[in-house]
């Protein structure tokens, strides 16, 4: 008769097992698509600790952009349309503070900055843009020019 010693399972940990999960995942995609490899990945679409999670909708009037940034101030963001792209950014800097004892910490300056672009339909308004932070999701409200404005025409009944 063999004996088999008695391994302890670790606790399940979901942390690790989806780091564990996106990292065959990686491995998977690399295999079948080499070309898009991690390397060429971050080479091509950019760093993505940079980003944040934004969404782009339609209304009857206008496209609305939702952006959650949270953590930054008003003051921190700024929103600029160029040739078509609206682009979002938020620059933050925290300086460390003392200590609740009195003494002065290391002076560690932490800075972060954010970024997102969105290529624009034509056929907004863009004297009109308007922009809104609360609760640290930023608005951005595009109204639509009124050419492109669903009208109604009324039916004459004879």
């Amino acid at each position: 008769m063999k004996l088999i010693r008695y391994q302890k399972l670790p606790l399940y940990n979901p942390i690790t097992s989806f780091t564990g999960l996106r990292d065959e995942m990686d491995r998977l995609f690399d295999v079948a698509f080499p070309a898009l490899s991690s390397l060429q990945r971050d080479r091509f679409l950019g760093d993505w600790q940079d980003e944040f999670p934004i969404d782009l909708y339609q209304e009857k009037d206008a496209f609305v952009v939702r952006a959650e940034l949270p953590g930054f101030r008003k003051e921190d963001l700024t929103v600029e349309i160029t040739d078509g792209i609206l682009t979002v950014t938020g620059h933050q800097r925290t300086e460390s503070k003392p200590d609740k004892k009195g003494k002065e910490s290391n002076g560690a300056i932490e800075e972060q900055q954010v970024s997102r672009s969105i290529s624009l339909p034509d056929h907004v308004a863009v004297d009109k843009i308007k922009a809104n932070y609360e609760n640290g999701v930023l608005t951005v409200t595009l109204p639509k020019s009124e050419e492109v404005k669903p009208k109604q025409i009324a039916i004459e009944v004879k």
